[in-house]
């Protein structure tokens, strides 16, 4: 495989993550209690974003990249 494939499924996965660690901020908010040892539902935001932006920008990255007729050329050799 090549490196911008491996580059999309780390982009997904990290987007994954994300969206799981918002769901955990919604089930600590709506329980209102320690959730995960975690008290703060905020911090399963916080983290969340970071998770979520780093694979916005992994995909498209990747995609912007290869765009181009080259990496179609590398594809076919």
């Amino acid at each position: 495989m090549k490196m911008s494939k491996w580059l999309m499924w780390l982009g997904w996965a990290s987007g994954i993550f994300g969206g799981l660690l918002m769901l955990g901020g919604v089930v600590g908010y709506l329980t209102n209690s320690e959730f995960l040892t975690v008290r703060n539902y905020y911090n399963w935001f916080f983290l969340a974003n970071s998770f979520i932006l780093f694979g916005i920008f992994l995909i498209l990255g990747t995609r912007g990249c290869c765009s181009s007729s080259s990496c179609e050329e590398e594809e076919k050799k």
